[in-house]
């Protein structure tokens, strides 16, 4: 059985473990439960500050409707994240166009890193 997929994640609404895959290699997750986001790149992607590992998810911003809080397939997204907590700078990515949500389960799930790792944000 295939995960559950949305057209529309409104994220004040979600919760557990989220997915979005775009036009490009690169893969978000996030975990709506915990506010947390997490970047893992594909070959051709800029590093970041936090790929790899789990970050405090400030806000989600819609490039093409400018709305808050809310994922949508085929609109890009930009990400404001806390890549260290003890920092005053955050931490912003701009995705490709998204072309799926999808929920997070089964062996995708326990695949993910845990939440701090190695006790650093």
């Amino acid at each position: 059985m295939s995960a559950p997929r949305v057209d529309e994640l409104v994220l004040e609404d979600a919760t557990g473990v989220w997915v979005i895959r775009s036009t490009s290699d690169t893969v978000y997750f996030i975990d709506a439960d915990s506010s947390l986001l997490l970047r893992r790149t594909g070959p051709n992607s800029p590093p970041g500050f936090a790929d790899n590992r789990w970050a405090p998810l400030i806000e989600v911003q819609s490039i093409f409707a400018g709305d808050r809080g809310v994922i949508r397939v085929g609109d890009r997204h930009r990400y404001l994240y806390d890549y260290d907590a003890d920092g005053l700078d955050y931490g912003w990515w701009i995705q490709r166009l998204v072309t799926e949500i999808a929920y997070v389960e089964g062996e995708e799930l326990a695949r993910l890193p845990r939440f701090p790792q190695d006790g650093a944000l």
